[in-house]
């Protein structure tokens, strides 16, 4: 696997540095695609045709199994399921795309007593970000209607957030069809207000969606998804400098690079994984090394009458006990093929990802 530093100094991107490292490409195109079950599949969206498309996790500490899966449907908004694939809600607010969450946002109501969850989605119907607050003693997600951030960039793709290890402050960063990226920091305001500061602006080179913060090292991964995985600096301080850490070879990386997500352990550990939709596969990379760890397919669950996953876009894991059916930790993956019906999401228990690919 090649990686490279690369600094643009004008439209035109310049290779200043090639760094081989432990890991090449033929030693990832070696490891054996292995398949793993879903568990649960959700109900379908209300779109049609090519509709679903990203996914975020929120794990209630307080009771595990009462998890939330929040999603996009890309024609209409936001729908949430619970662990058993039930639609709760459907938030028809517009063409949102990606999604991210975060906790311990403070509240509309304003008391500094009771904490929400923070949902960013990038719309692709008012060109920016819609936030969305979720009550994690009610579960009930509302939209904050009067947060919207515009991201002044041609089409909102990609969206993840980012809490800094150094201040505790949050940003956005959003990833446009054709590889441009905003980074605002964001800031609670009256009313359920968001205020958004850009304060930072790069180009990825083409088009790009996926991304995803490590809040623990302060890294950022982007999907170009004609080239491979990129890591940056989350910081908004960190400019432009980034190491290619996954190109796409056909061989262990497929275009179109898809959704990136994070499983964490520890304070540097866990897995980064992709979706490779050119073969409806995924991989997983250990953290920090980024060494390919193992790649494999949703297959079929005949028990459960859950297909296969193929195409797969967005894809989203958490750590932690999620409850007897994921009792250490949840990956889930949107299916672009649902016979029969509209596209769905699928449950993945990493416990069985995990013992299949025999991860640390």
């Amino acid at each position: 696997m090649l990686f490279q530093f690369v600094r643009p100094t004008s439209a035109k991107q310049v290779v200043a540095l090639f760094i081989m490292l432990a890991a090449s490409p033929a030693r990832g195109s070696e490891l054996p695609l292995l398949t793993v079950p879903s568990s649960v599949e959700t109900e379908a969206v209300a779109s049609a045709e090519d509709a679903a498309d990203d996914a975020e996790i929120w794990r209630d500490a307080s009771a595990p199994a009462k998890s939330l899966v929040i999603a996009t449907d890309k024609k209409s908004g936001l729908v949430v399921y619970d662990l058993s694939g039930k639609l709760l809600q459907s938030l028809a607010v517009g063409r949102l795309n990606n999604v991210d969450l975060r906790a311990n946002w403070p509240s509309a109501s304003g008391d500094g007593k009771s904490p929400s969850v923070l949902i960013a989605a990038s719309d692709r119907t008012r060109l920016g970000v819609s936030f969305f607050a979720l009550d994690p003693v009610t579960r009930i997600v509302t939209h904050l209607d009067r947060a919207f951030l515009a991201a002044d960039v041609s089409e909102p793709y990609g969206l993840c957030l980012y809490r800094s290890r150094r201040d505790a402050s949050l940003y956005a960063v959003v990833v446009s069809k054709d590889g441009e990226v905003r980074q605002f920091a964001l800031a609670a305001g009256p009313d359920g207000a968001v205020a958004g500061t850009l304060v930072r602006t790069f180009a990825v080179g083409s088009i790009a969606e996926g991304c995803v913060a490590d809040d623990r090292t302060g890294a950022l991964f982007i999907a170009e998804e004609n080239r491979g995985i990129w890591r940056y600096g989350a910081e908004p301080t960190s400019g432009d400098a980034r190491t290619l850490v996954a190109e796409v070879d056909n061989r262990l990386l497929m275009a179109d690079v898809e959704g990136l997500t994070l499983h964490p352990e520890g304070d540097a550990g866990g897995h980064l994984i992709a979706s490779s939709q050119g073969n409806s596969t995924f991989v997983v990379f250990s953290l920090p090394s980024l060494v390919p760890a193992g790649r494999f397919h949703v297959g079929v669950n005949a028990e459960a009458g859950i297909d296969e996953v193929t195409g797969t876009d967005g894809v989203a894991a958490a750590a932690g006990n999620f409850g007897p059916a994921f009792p250490d930790g949840l990956l889930v993956v949107q299916d672009d093929e649902n016979p029969g019906s509209a596209q769905n999401f699928k449950l993945v228990s990493w416990a069985l990802v995990r013992r299949q690919l025999g991860l640390n």
